[in-house]
C-alpha cells in the first residue's frame, strides 16, 4: 500500500504536493499548523479522490517534545515522507528579535532534523523508505539579504548528505530538493526574476517526481545549479564588497 506523510501540507507548495500524490493513488497523512486549512484540504481531496484514506494532524514541527509521540501515533507508517514545512519572513527582524531568529532556525532546521531522525530510524529498521526534504539554494553561500535562513538550509543540506550516505546501504533513500524562488506567500515582497521563479503547482509536481524517482539532490529549476556554482567560486575578498543581492 502506498502511503505518504506530508509535513507542512497547508503551505502553498505543500497543497500541490498533496494533490500530486493523491492523483497517484497514495493514502495520506497530512500535518499543518492551521486546522481550518487542513479541513479544507481534506474536504476537497475526499470529494475528488473518494477511494484514498486521508488523515490530518494539526501539529507544529517546532514542538520538539512531541516528535516521537506524533510519529508513533500514525496508524500507517509512510513509505515516503515530504518535508515542506518552512519559514522566512524578515532578515532584519530575525537579527533584532530572538524569537524571530529561533523561529527561523527551528522551523527550517532543528525541527526538520529532529523529526527526520525519528522517521529515519524506523525506516532503517524496516529496510525501506524515502525521505524528501526541501532545502534551498540560499544555503549554498551566505548572502546579506538572507544569511540566517540560508544558514539553516545549509545545515539541513549537510545533514541530509550525511544521512543519505549512512542509510543508502540500508535501503533508505534521502532526497534533497535545492529549491529556488517560488511564487508563494513566503516570497511576497521580494524582487523575483520571472524566468527563475516557479509557480507552486509546478514546483509541487517536480518535487513529487524527484522523490518518487529516488533522486539524491535535485535543483528544481536547473539554472540555479550553475548560478550558485558561479556565486560559490567568487573569492571572499570580492564577495564581501558586493552590493546586497
Amino acid at each position: 500500500m502506498k502511503h505518504a506523510l506530508v509535513v507542512g501540507a497547508t503551505s502553498d507548495i505543500g497543497i500541490h504536493i498533496v494533490e500530486s500524490l493523491a492523483k497517484r493513488g497514495f493514502s495520506l497523512s497530512l500535518t499543518g499548523r492551521n486546522k481550518q486549512k487542513l479541513n479544507e484540504i481534506l474536504k476537497k481531496l475526499s470529494h475528488q479522490f473518494p477511494t484514498i484514506t486521508i488523515d490530518t494532524y494539526q501539529w507544529d514541527i517546532t514542538d520538539f517534545s512531541s516528535h516521537t509521540l506524533f510519529y508513533g501515533s500514525l496508524t500507517t507508517k509512510p513509505s515516503i515522507v515530504f518535508f515542506v514545512a518552512g519559514y522566512y519572513e524578515d532578515q532584519t527582524k530575525a537579527r533584532e528579535d530572538q524569537k524571530e531568529l529561533l523561529k527561523t532556525i527551528n522551523t527550517n532546521y532543528t525541527g526538520v532534523v529532529s523529526l527526520i531522525n525519528t522517521i529515519s530510524l524506523d525506516m532503517e529498521q524496516r529496510g525501506n523508505g524515502t525521505i524528501v526534504a526541501i532545502s534551498s539554494v540560499a544555503g549554498e553561500r551566505g548572502r546579506q539579504m538572507n544569511y540566517i535562513y540560508g544558514s539553516a538550509k545549509a545545515g539541513l543540506t549537510t545533514y541530509l548528505s550525511g544521512l543519505r550516505s549512512l542509510l543508502f546501504p540500508k535501503g533508505v533513500q534521502i532526497c534533497t530538493i535545492q529549491l529556488g524562488p517560488v511564487y508563494t506567500k513566503m516570497s511576497e515582497g521580494h524582487n523575483l526574476l520571472p524566468w527563475l521563479t516557479l509557480q507552486p503547482e509546478v514546483a509541487g509536481e517536480l518535487i513529487v517526481k524527484a522523490g518518487l524517482a529516488k533522486k539524491d539532490l535535485v535543483y528544481i529549476r536547473w539554472p540555479w545549479r550553475w548560478i550558485m556554482l558561479g556565486i560559490r567560486i567568487i573569492p571572499e575578498w570580492i564577495f564581501k564588497r558586493l552590493p546586497p543581492f
